[in-house]
């Protein structure tokens, strides 16, 4: 039976293998789309040439077609067995004489070795014999091909074969072409390229300006792209492939199509860059230092590239001298020469917004145009370089008011020289004659140097413009007028705007670093003239005692908000320190200088105590910190499932291994006894302070009692070397202190209500003079982080750099934590 089966085999694969070879061969070609590459007609020609082949191959296997006969399946078992003298022949053969005993004794034992060598009997593997039909073995390139068409087109079989099997005349070209749009918008919408889907039919909506790029690929015909009828063909690339790039400036339709086929069609919606607007948010005022405050609000579709204010004198008409005037003639028209025009730079933030509302600050007092009406228009400009103009503001620009009368007559003499520069030599003469009494302006050598040096200018440097002196008389009448105090306001105004400017364009830490420090010195120099100015005024005042509600912006203010910026700078939170700054300039525009120069005295008890509360606030967290660096702590490695659990008993379990672990001798005791002895001065300190509040107020708040308790439990814990008991008491002591200061904050607010004054009345005013909401600064355009917020931003980056520092830790981990580094 098996050797039946393996004749049958060997018969039917001799027989079918034409047509299997045909079959692959169309299958390969058509899971490869290679009649895809034909004419339809040639393709339709190669179908009938495939189906003739078949039929081809079906004769020949219904002609070659024979069922195994009984003598070859003999035949074959005794050739696989290799068997010799055929036994299963022998089997089957008949004695012709059986009356010969001595020929049936040979017959039998013939027979019987017959029968021993069925023992031996097997049937072998088929051995379809193809290399004697296909010598060149062409049977193998079919199944390669095959192997290619499924795996370059298996997962599209189906419809591969539906587009071999079909011929598709309606294209009239070869491979049905593909169409590929990539939409990139204008440099100034700041939008990323698009991918454009030939099947969408939604409106396509463009940014006018942008450039489509299209690529056609397969098809004999050249596509042509069609935008209202205006029709441009793609450029060849080669046989097969076409592109095309075109600027979309208008239309409402554009189609692509490749001969009488239609690869897109979209309806076009063009998005028209509109100008910028601009207009002023608050009329243009003048701060007490006699800054000229310019407010705006902007917007534009893409985003603002630059927002400046123009200032020019008005335009005054003239009558011809020779035209009567009122014979309703026209004066003859003459070329007005160019008008003069100031230019100020607003701030925009952040840069590219697309709506701003900003403010600046603009010391005009030393422009020749101080005192004067002049004409001012706000302006925007976006990245297509479109303007936006708002209405005109007719203003009158600061002027400077000098009481010194050396000053008033040096801004005389400079006014005389900027309106008409050819009185230079009188300028010098009245400049000498002004130097020439020393004794008027307090002996001052250096006024004296300067006066002399700039009217030896005027008269001996005649190519040198006269108006570039204007400058330095414009700062010997500040010098005369408040002995410096206006020069260091100018430096200061000047530091703010370059750091302000630094911050903006994303500046390095090492430039930042440069700036804050000239703005460290030029708010030192204006306290001191500051100082300088009070005492004068005192002197002046014949020693007139302060008002004791008197408000002031002190120095030690001052200095914690540049703290603050240069903090928010060195984490990374850049426009943060800049809307920090901007608050800074703005409360120092707009506060009075003899506002200013009072320093608060006759505080109250409450505010005493709040101070002194702040400070042990600070206090406690410096010594949290410390004993945080002391204690010892076990690495979590990321398989430890407690990392992830913050429930209290954990954290109680992690504090007594803690506590284990940390359990030292030696230079540690030492440090954790300092620690202990640090704890007890702060619960010393809390004592005053309560025994202070109970005689002031007569009321304690509720939250302090908690807090000398959780005081205690850490010095105790700190003697003990337990430090995560210890930090767990200092968390508290912590908490307990802020309950306290906000309990004390809302009793004296309720007191001060009551009363109808004080610090935190309804009637408090900041050092500007404007109402106090009981808020501080306006946040609300950038969150300034708080004091807490940048604590923890500090201990993280603290750990990062110790981490960073742990050579023992995966390299993998080191390369990310330098990465988050490389930021700060």
């Amino acid at each position: 039976m098996a050797a039946g089966l393996v004749l049958l085999w060997e018969i039917a694969w001799r027989a079918l293998l034409p047509l299997i070879c045909v079959m692959g061969l169309f299958l390969a070609l058509a899971l490869l789309e290679l009649p895809l590459l034909l004419s339809p007609l040639l393709h339709a020609a190669l179908l009938v040439l495939f189906a003739a082949a078949a039929l081809g191959a079906i004769w020949f296997a219904v002609t070659k077609w024979r069922r195994p006969g009984h003598d070859n399946i003999v035949r074959r078992l005794e050739t696989d067995s290799k068997f010799s003298h055929r036994p299963l022949g022998a089997l089957a053969d008949r004695l012709t004489n059986a009356h010969d005993h001595m020929a049936a004794a040979l017959w039998r034992t013939h027979q019987r070795r017959a029968r021993e060598n069925l023992n031996n009997l097997r049937i072998g593997l088929p051995r379809p014999g193809l290399p004697t039909g296909d010598p060149w073995a062409a049977r193998s390139v079919v199944f390669l091909l095959l192997a290619a068409g499924l795996f370059v087109g298996g997962l599209e079989a189906r419809e591969r074969l539906n587009r071999a099997l079909v011929p598709d005349f309606s294209a009239g070209a070869g491979p049905a072409a593909e169409l590929e749009a990539w939409l990139n918008p204008p440099d100034y919408t700041g939008l990323p390229p698009v991918k454009l889907d030939a099947g969408k039919t939604e409106p396509l909506r463009v940014a006018q300006g942008s450039s489509l790029m299209a690529r056609v690929f397969g098809g004999r015909d050249v596509p042509s792209m069609s935008i209202d009828g205006v029709t441009t063909p793609f450029k060849i690339i080669d046989e097969r492939n076409y592109e095309l790039n075109r600027v979309v400036e208008a239309g409402a339709r554009l189609v692509v199509s490749s001969g009488e086929r239609t690869l897109a069609d979209w309806p076009l919606q063009i998005i028209v860059d509109q100008p910028p607007t601009i207009d002023a948010d608050q009329e243009p005022t003048v701060t007490p230092r006699q800054a000229l405050r310019l407010s705006y609000k902007a917007a534009d579709d893409y985003g603002l590239a630059r927002v400046w204010a123009e200032i020019r004198l008005p335009k005054i008409k003239k009558r011809s001298a020779n035209v009567p005037a009122n014979d309703g003639a026209k004066a003859p028209s003459l070329p007005a020469p160019k008008a003069e025009v100031l230019s100020l730079d607003l701030p925009i933030s952040p840069p590219g917004a697309k709506e701003a509302r900003e403010a600046g600050f603009f010391d005009l007092t030393p422009h020749r145009w101080a005192g004067r009406l002049v004409m001012l228009n706000f302006l925007a400009r976006d990245d297509k370089s479109q303007v936006g103009k708002a209405e005109v503001i007719i203003l009158r620009l600061p002027e400077r008011q000098f009481s010194h009368p050396v000053a008033r007559a040096i801004i005389e003499q400079r006014r005389d020289l900027s309106d008409d520069p050819q009185r230079r030599s009188l300028v010098a003469m009245a400049l000498f004659a002004i130097a020439s009494g020393p004794e008027t302006y307090d002996h001052d050598q250096t006024a004296y140097l300067l006066l002399w040096t700039t009217a030896r200018r005027l008269q001996i440097n005649l190519k040198e413009p006269a108006t570039a002196v204007l400058d330095v008389l414009w700062r010997i009448a500040l010098r005369i007028e408040d002995g410096g105090m206006s020069l260091a306001e100018r430096e200061l105004r000047d530091a703010q705007e370059a750091l302000m400017a630094a911050l903006a364009e994303g500046a390095d830490q090492d430039e930042i670093e440069r700036l804050m420090d000239r703005l460290q010195q030029a708010m030192d120099k204006y306290m001191q003239a500051l100082a300088e100015q009070a005492q004068r005024n005192n002197q002046a005042q014949n020693q007139q005692p302060v008002d004791p509600n008197a408000q002031s912006m002190d120095a030690e203010e001052l200095q914690k908000m540049l703290d603050r910026i240069r903090e928010l700078a060195r984490l990374g939170n850049k426009e943060a320190a800049a809307e920090m700054l901007r608050q800074l300039q703005e409360m120092l525009e707009n506060l009075d200088s003899n506002r200013m120069t009072a320093q608060r005295q006759g505080a109250s008890p409450g505010e005493k105590a709040m101070e002194q509360l702040g400070d042990l606030l600070q206090r406690q967290q410096e010594l949290m910190d410390k004993t945080y660096q002391q204690t010892p702590r076990r690495r979590r490695m990321p398989w430890d499932k407690r990392q992830n659990q913050g429930d209290g008993k954990e954290q109680a379990q992690g504090s007594r291994q803690g506590d284990k672990q940390g359990r030292m001798d030696g230079g540690k005791r030492r440090a954790m006894d300092n620690l202990a002895g640090r704890q007890g001065a702060l619960r010393d300190q809390l004592g005053e302070l309560m025994r202070q509040l109970g005689e002031g107020m007569s009321k304690i708040p509720g939250a302090m009692g908690g807090v000398d308790e959780a005081m205690r439990e850490s010095q105790q814990a700190l003697r003990s070397g337990r430090g995560g008991q210890a930090l767990s008491s200092q968390r508290q002591a912590i908490d307990g202190l802020a309950n306290s200061f906000r309990e004390l904050a809302e009793e004296m607010m309720r007191n001060a209500q009551e009363d109808g004054e004080g610090q935190f009345g309804q009637t408090q005013e900041d050092p500007a003079g404007r109402p106090f909401q009981g808020g501080g600064m306006d946040t609300s355009r950038v969150m300034v982080p708080t004091d807490s917020d940048m604590q923890r931003a500090r201990h993280i980056l603290d750990e990062l750099r110790r981490r960073a520092g742990d050579r023992a830790r995966p390299r993998l981990e080191r390369n990310y934590i330098d990465r988050l580094l490389d930021r700060f």
